[in-house]
């Protein structure tokens, strides 16, 4: 039977009536080059738009009669003019789509021009008040709060398999909300000590040890709530597949049998689990969509058949099944700085992709030097922040430092959740694209960092947009919350990819150009180099880099 084990490296709702909105998708001219996975129906989906309106002038020598009988004609009708323009806004019939809108008045007689009544966003970032995110220094690095512009994972349903070691589902405030058990489905444990053994009730969930407490809160903790942290995704649901036995692992998941790999699993467990997850895929209604993360791994233990032939193994088959019912997978690399870890290193083997491989890098943009490399990495892989990530713990309201590539692979399931919850019609392979599309270079080979770092904001953008074509933003610094309340905790820095690089230094001037202060880390608690509080302003703030500088500019509030 083989063994796997942990991939851990060891140092108020309102009563008014909302605007309904909608994707619009305008004919796009064509281009010579084309993604390798198209956007879900095939081009960009960016414009958004009022629902079951839309906007029409009309031909001033056009009667009053004649509109009222086209009007009537088409199922329309005048929900407000605008004479001193020129323009009427029309209501359209329930359920017609602003697309077919536009089609039924081009080429009338009588209609000059149709237009969409867009929608807009007030242009803030949200920013959550946990306690402990000013800390998280990867939501930064990642650019969490710029993603969270177009996406939070509120608006469609997703939930986030954790195929791990049984969350903390009753003391721990940033998940217990969080944990799905709705529709028969619910917490599983899948025991890897009976082989072939089915999933069981595990609801509450148990935890065989902390880790997947540690996972889980890095994915999707409850965040706004005012408590410990935030996670990539606020929306998430979270499902725990828990698939070690309690007795066998000690607290922080070492062995509880002294001299024997006891805080293990096995392919069998594993396999029960994947296919509990995909069971849940095929219930949209009670779960949404899925993502399945695994932080677990096992060195030497390829992804074919050990038998002599080129058969796949059970666990590739269970992968490719979840990943042909739509379900994309991160999966932690390894932490034994040599080739991917299984099941990692089952990406590629699947014929509809979406099995992306996570390996590890730090606080300086430098790949961690436990993190596991290969071409599976480089082929269909990412890196994401696996040092030192904070993270919530087990028990209730404790937070704890954590590293491995099992605390990178949340990061990606959780930028995965969100881009399910903005596009539920995408596959296992867009969301892929999407993720490997938007990553930051930071200078690795392929092998070490994939396609780069992970980049919530560039993946949301291009999911929306189709293109990263003419973006300028990633070479635009970010300090956030802005404006600042030092009282309220700290200023964060996110760099952006074009100048990501070792050693970041940040100095912060006064808007005269005097130096306030100057910041090694990516956060800043408001004072000086004297130790004081600064006063209210704007600030600026330079960014320095192994790999170039860049600048912007915030303001403070005391």
């Amino acid at each position: 039977m083989r063994k796997i084990a942990l991939a851990i490296f060891l140092l108020a709702s309102s009563s008014a009536k909302a605007l309904k909105v909608e994707n619009f998708s305008p004919a796009k001219s064509q281009t010579n080059a084309a993604p390798a996975v198209q956007t879900p129906g095939g081009k960009p989906s960016g414009i958004l738009v009022a629902s079951g309106r839309l906007w029409v002038k009309f031909d001033p020598a056009f009667s009053q009669a004649q509109r009222s009988s086209l009007l009537a004609t088409l199922g329309c009708s005048v929900a407000r003019d605008y004479p001193n323009i020129g323009w009427t806004l029309i209501s359209l019939p329930i359920q017609m789509s602003v697309a077919s809108g536009i089609n039924l008045f081009k080429g009338k007689n009588g209609v000059i021009s149709v237009d969409i009544d867009r929608a807009y966003k007030a242009n803030s970032t949200p920013t959550p008040n946990d306690p402990l995110f000013p800390s998280q220094y990867a939501l930064s690095q990642i650019d969490a709060p710029g993603g969270w512009q177009y996406e939070t994972g509120q608006t469609s349903t997703v939930t986030i398999a954790m195929i791990d070691t049984g969350l903390d589902g009753t003391a721990q405030p940033d998940l217990d909300g969080k944990l799905l058990n709705s529709g028969g489905f619910e917490s599983q444990f899948c025991d890897p000590d009976i082989t072939g053994s089915p999933c069981v009730s595990d609801s509450p969930p148990i935890y065989a040890c902390n880790h997947a407490t540690r996972t889980s809160g890095i994915a999707a903790a409850e965040t706004n709530n005012g408590l410990d942290i935030a996670g990539v995704s606020w929306g998430a649901k979270l499902l725990s597949l828990r698939v070690f036995n309690q007795n066998d692992c000690t607290l922080d998941c070492g062995d509880s049998i002294p001299l024997i790999t006891s805080c293990s699993t096995d392919d069998a467990a594993i396999v029960n689990a994947i296919e509990y997850a995909v069971s849940l895929a095929t219930n949209p209604s009670v779960g949404g969509k899925v993502v399945i993360n695994m932080s677990l791994g096992a060195s030497g233990t390829p992804c074919l058949s050990t038998d002599g032939s080129t058969t796949t193994t059970a666990v590739a088959d269970a992968i490719a099944l979840s990943t042909s019912t739509g379900i994309p997978l991160a999966i932690s690399a390894g932490n034994d700085a040599s080739s991917i870890n299984a099941p990692a290193d089952c990406a590629g083997t699947t014929d509809s992709g979406g099995v992306m491989p996570v390996g590890a890098d730090d606080q300086n943009n430098q790949i961690a030097y436990f993190s596991s490399n290969g071409p599976e990495l480089a082929a269909n892989g990412v890196v994401a922040p696996g040092v030192n990530d904070v993270t919530t713990d087990v028990s209730s309201g404790t937070t704890s430092s954590a590293s491995g590539t099992s605390f990178s692979a949340p990061h990606v399931a959780g930028l995965a959740a969100l881009l399910l919850s903005a596009h539920p019609s995408a596959s296992a392979a867009q969301v892929q694209y999407w993720i490997r599309g938007g990553a930051d270079n930071i200078g690795a080979d392929a092998n070490y960092q994939g396609a780069g770092r992970i980049n919530v904001f560039k993946s949301l953008r291009l999911a929306q947009n189709g293109t990263l074509a003419n973006f300028t933003g990633e070479s635009k610094a970010i300090a956030f919350p802005n404006p600042f309340r030092p009282n309220q905790g700290e200023l964060s820095f996110s760099i952006p990819g074009s100048v990501a690089g070792s050693n970041p230094t940040i100095k912060i001037y006064t808007v005269a150009g005097q130096l306030v202060n100057t910041v090694t880390g990516l956060t800043w608690d408001g004072r000086n180099s004297g130790g004081q509080l600064v006063a209210s302003g704007t600030y600026i703030f330079l960014v320095t880099t192994g790999g170039g500088n860049t600048k912007g500019r915030f303001s403070v509030i005391r």
